[in-house]
C-alpha cells in the first residue's frame, strides 16, 4: 500500500515522455529511466540511473532509490535516498523515500522521524497528504506509542473563587436568614501557567476477544505560586472487543491520582462500558451517522474523608458531515453518592458541538457549548436551602495540522465558564486559554 502511494507521486505523462526523448540524448536517458519505473522494468531503471549519475545526480539517486525499493533492496534504497537528501535537503520527496526504505529495514521509528520532517517540508498538498498517510499507517502498526504537548495556560481565575460579595446563611444564634458581606478566604487569582502532558501506550497482542491497550498518562499545570500547581497521573487498561457488523464495544479500567494545593486531592478508580455505533442511511449509503453510548462507575477516595461513589451515563450522536458543517449532540447524567453533605448530588448535562468545514483553509475549528444542572441531595449546615448549581460553558479549539514540527502542531484553545448557584459563594466566572503545541498524529 505504501509503495502504491509513492507511485502516484511520480507519474509521467506520455506527452512529456515523448518530448524528453526527442529533445536530447541526456533527456532521452532520463525519460527512459522514468518509463522503466512506470513499466516496472526496475533493472533497466537502475542501469539508466547509473548512467545519469554524473549529469543528473539528484534524479539518478531518486530513480535508483525507487527501483531498489520496488526490488525490496531496502539498504540500497536507503543509501540512494540519503544521496538525494544531501543534494536537496529542503525537499520532502527524498525523506519519504528514505522513510519507506527504513520501514522496510524494520526501523519504523526512524521512518516516522523522516516522515515528520517530510510533512514539515512539503509544499504540495498531495505530497503532504502522502507523508501524513504513511506516518499514520506506520504509527498504527506500533505496539508502543508516545504522545504529549506543552504550552502556556492563561486564566482569569486560577483558583475558581466566587465573584459574589455577599453571602446568605442561617444565623446560628437566632435561626433566621442573614445576608452579610462575604469575601473568600483568598482573593481570585489570575495568571499564566505552564502546561505539560505526556502519554505512553502499549498494545498487547490481539486475541479472539479483541485488542487490549494499556496506557500511562501524566499531566501538570505549573504556576508561579506552587500551591496552585495541579498534576494528575493515570493508568488505564482498555479492551476493544472484536467488532460486530454495526458497532464496537470497549471496556475500560482506570486509576487516577490528582495532586493539588501541595497535597493529594483524590484517588479515582473507574470502570466503564462503551459502545460505538455506525448508523447507515439505506437510502443514502454514503451518509453514515455515529452514536456513542457509555456507562461508568467511579470510586473516589479523599484524604479529608469525603469519599464518594459515582454512577454516570452519556449518549452522543454525530450527524453525517455536510459540505460545510459537522454537528454532534451529547446528553449526560451523573449520580454522586456520599456521606458528606457537600459532595452527594445529581447532575444532568447537554452539549452541542459544531465543526465548520473550510474548503480552502487548512485550519480546523471546533466549537462547543454546554449546559449542566446539579442539585445536592442533602442540606448543608448554615445554608438556607439545598445547593443548586448551573454551569454554562463555551469552548473553542483552533489548529492547523499543515503547520507542524516533528509531529507537533500549534493549537489555541479558549473556554468561558459561567457558574450560577443559589448559594452565592459558589458563583464563579472564568476565562481560560491554552496556546501551545500538541500531537499532530
Amino acid at each position: 500500500m505504501m509503495l502504491s502511494l509513492l507511485r502516484r507521486c511520480c507519474v509521467v505523462t506520455t506527452f512529456a515522455t515523448l518530448f524528453f526523448m526527442l529533445s536530447s540524448p541526456l533527456r532521452a536517458d532520463l525519460a527512459t529511466a522514468r518509463i522503466a519505473l512506470q513499466t516496472r522494468q526496475f533493472e533497466l531503471a537502475l542501469a539508466q540511473a547509473e548512467s545519469l549519475a554524473a549529469t543528473h545526480p539528484f534524479d539518478s539517486a531518486m530513480i535508483a532509490g525507487r527501483a531498489h525499493l520496488e526490488l525490496r533492496q531496502f539498504e540500497e534504497a536507503r543509501r540512494a535516498a540519503t544521496r538525494a537528501q544531501a543534494l536537496a535537503p529542503k525537499l520532502a520527496a527524498p525523506l519519504i523515500l528514505k522513510a519507506l526504505a527504513l520501514h522496510g529495514l524494520g526501523k519504523p521509528r526512524r521512518a516516522m522521524f523522516h516522515l515528520r520532517r517530510a510533512v514539515d517540508l512539503s509544499t504540495e498538498r498531495n505530497e503532504r497528504a502522502t507523508a501524513s498517510r504513511l506516518l499514520q499507517q506506520i504509527q498504527a502498526g506500533l505496539n508502543v506509542k508516545l504522545s504529549g504537548g506543552l504550552g502556556i495556560a492563561p486564566s482569569s481565575n486560577i483558583n475558581k473563587i466566587s465573584y459574589s460579595t455577599t453571602h446568605t446563611s442561617i444565623n446560628p444564634l437566632t435561626g433566621t436568614l442573614q445576608t452579610i458581606p462575604w469575601t473568600a478566604n483568598e482573593p481570585q487569582r489570575s495568571g499564566s501557567g505552564l502546561r505539560l502532558w505526556s502519554g505512553l501506550s502499549y498494545t498487547l497482542p490481539k486475541t479472539q476477544f479483541g485488542t487490549q491497550l494499556a496506557s500511562f498518562n501524566i499531566s501538570t499545570d505549573v504556576y508561579k505560586e506552587p500551591r496552585f500547581n495541579r498534576s494528575s497521573l493515570s493508568l488505564n487498561d482498555r479492551l476493544v472487543l472484536a467488532p460486530a457488523a454495526q458497532h464496537q464495544t470497549t471496556l475500560t479500567q482506570a486509576f487516577t491520582a490528582v495532586h493539588q494545593f501541595n497535597a493529594l486531592e483524590s484517588r479515582i478508580f473507574s470502570s466503564s462500558w462503551s459502545r460505538h455505533y455506525a448508523l447507515r442511511d439505506t437510502q443514502n449509503p454514503g451518509q453514515t451517522a455515529l452514536r456513542d453510548w457509555s456507562l461508568g462507575a467511579d470510586i473516589i477516595t479523599r484524604p479529608d474523608g469525603k469519599d464518594s461513589r459515582v454512577l454516570k451515563t452519556n449518549l452522543r450522536h454525530y450527524w453525517p458531515a455536510s459540505a460545510s458543517n459537522q454537528f454532534n449532540l451529547g446528553f449526560g447524567y451523573t449520580n454522586r453518592f456520599s456521606d458528606a453533605a457537600d459532595v452527594g448530588n445529581q447532575e444532568i448535562a447537554i452539549d452541542l458541538g459544531w465543526r465548520p468545514i473550510f474548503k480552502t483553509s487548512p485550519y480546523i475549528l471546533n466549537f462547543n457549548v454546554s449546559l449542566s444542572l446539579a442539585k445536592w441531595k442533602d442540606l448543608e449546615i448554615t445554608f438556607p436551602e439545598k445547593r443548586r448549581v448551573r454551569d454554562r460553558k463555551i469552548s473553542l479549539n483552533l489548529s492547523n495540522p499543515n503547520l507542524s514540527y516533528f509531529g507537533l502542531t500549534p493549537s489555541a484553545q479558549y473556554s468561558f465558564l459561567d457558574r450560577d448557584a443559589n448559594i452565592e459563594m459558589y458563583r464563579v466566572r472564568s476565562h481560560d486559554m491554552f496556546i501551545g503545541l500538541v500531537n499532530a498524529f
